[in-house]
């Protein structure tokens, strides 16, 4: 029996198509929803630091709109959720709330990235695979 359900959102298309799975299995096993947004970016870390707040502040403005998006539609539902905003690198933080809230699945989008892109920042979805200590499904 899964318990609590984890999904990462970022605002893509791809992040919407994993909310709505996670949604429907947290609706199908009666499990908690927990949905995650974690403000990252090559702009924040390449930003001269007083130009670094306010774009943390911009990132997390959007982050707090899709977290009360997904609330809105989980509660229309009745999907019981509980959403986090949190700040660092998106796997780490994904992986660290999995086992702080001990989340038996893990669902996250596949966003297509270049070859170049891959080599160069790496797959969210894939390393979430490698390290998760529980079920992880990747959305396309």
């Amino acid at each position: 029996m899964t318990n609590a359900i984890l999904v990462g959102i970022d605002g893509t298309h791809q992040c919407w198509k994993a909310f709505r799975h996670a949604l429907d299995l947290a609706d199908w096993t009666g499990a908690a929803l927990h949905v995650v947004a974690v403000v990252h970016g090559a702009d924040i870390e390449l930003a001269e630091a007083e130009e670094r707040h306010a774009l943390i502040e911009r990132h997390r403005q959007r982050h707090d709109e899709e977290l009360s998006r997904a609330r809105e539609q989980a509660t229309e539902r009745s999907v019981e959720v509980e959403t986090h905003l949190l700040e660092g690198h998106p796997v780490e933080r994904i992986l660290e709330l999995a086992a702080g809230i001990g989340a038996t699945h893990v669902v996250v989008g596949h966003r297509s990235k270049g070859l170049f892109e891959r080599l160069l920042l790496g797959s969210v979805a894939k390393r979430v695979v490698d390290f998760a200590r529980c079920t992880v499904t990747v959305v396309r």
